[in-house]
């Protein structure tokens, strides 16, 4: 390739960057967007950004610590993010860069965001998304997860949500896989519960067995193949595995179609301040219960649908 056409090639892609822009800024004000997410890391300039900025709040998410480092003084928001996530798709890297200035206090629930991002190219931006966090995002809004949590570590709470959803869409070695966490309140739910089998936590140390302890994970996963609910303290403690709840389910009014482990859900956390999170073997939902209420409800889009939803 000549010099010529390097030449010609650099300017045609910035000019394609700045049509781009300038398409953002107008479809953020026909759309009273309340916010545009710019992920880049290069070819996108401090003046640049300040223009987009007069129109709604930008958040920059990149992975480069110095690209446009300043414009925070202007009033323009940054977040240094590594998105790179191997074979994920555009789609799911630009979704985790939402998640992540959600998790971060920058995107809050039912915004609206006009998203720059780089689909092809390796530099500056060459795809434009509208998304709205009103639809698919209720685990990240953080308000509404601390609101949940209440007295509860938030951190006990937003992990074992985090492992219930992996343990929704995965399964354990390809077979689907339903289980029952039940956080707080432990000596009462302790009482209100008794052993079905070995406790497969007995004898380790509690740091061999906290629940935020990422080494943990696998673990849990392997004893979620038995049937029980894992008691988690307060702390994040996993107390006991393989329980059965034995607390009254009088009174409770549930979804047509949800089994035992949504009733015992319902029954401990009406009984008891705890707050539980039931998994369905057929469809990999996570059900989250305070009050003896469903307050949450996350689909994990598991491949496999059985009949019922234990």
């Amino acid at each position: 390739m000549t010099f010529s056409q390097k030449r010609f090639m650099a300017n045609s892609h910035k000019n394609h960057t700045q049509s781009l822009l300038s398409t953002a800024k107008n479809l953020a004000r026909e759309t009273c967007a309340d916010m545009i997410l710019l992920v880049a890391d290069s070819d996108v300039s401090h003046t640049d950004v300040l223009k987009l900025n007069t129109t709604c709040q930008v958040l920059i998410v990149t992975r480069e610590k110095h690209f446009l480092k300043g414009v925070e003084e202007k009033g323009v928001q940054r977040l240094t993010y590594d998105y790179r996530l191997g074979n994920d798709t555009h789609f799911e890297q630009l979704r985790q860069c939402v998640i992540r200035g959600m998790e971060n206090g920058y995107i809050r629930r039912d915004t609206r965001l006009v998203c720059l991002s780089h689909m092809l190219a390796s530099r500056g931006v060459d795809a434009i998304t509208m998304m709205d966090t009103s639809i698919g995002f209720d685990i990240y809004d953080s308000a509404k997860i601390s609101a949940i949590a209440g007295d509860l570590p938030l951190k006990v709470v937003k992990t074992t949500l985090d492992l219930s959803i992996d343990i929704g869409k995965e399964g354990r070695e390809g077979e689907p896989v339903g289980t029952l966490f039940v956080i707080g309140d432990s000596k009462r739910v302790l009482h209100h519960s008794r052993s079905m089998t070995f406790d497969p936590f007995r004898g380790y140390s509690d740091k061999e067995k906290n629940i935020c302890n990422p080494d943990v994970h696998e673990g849990v996963k392997e004893v979620s193949l038995m049937d029980g609910a894992f008691i988690i303290r307060e702390d994040g403690v996993i107390l006991s595995g393989g329980r059965y709840i034995s607390a009254s389910a009088r009174g409770l009014t549930l979804p047509k179609g949800l089994g035992a482990r949504h009733v015992a859900a319902a029954a401990i956390t009406k009984t008891t301040r705890a707050i539980a999170l039931a998994i369905s073997e057929s469809t990999g939902t996570v059900r989250v219960f305070k009050q003896g209420k469903i307050v949450l409800q996350i689909n994990t889009h598991r491949w496999h649908i059985g009949q019922d939803q234990r």
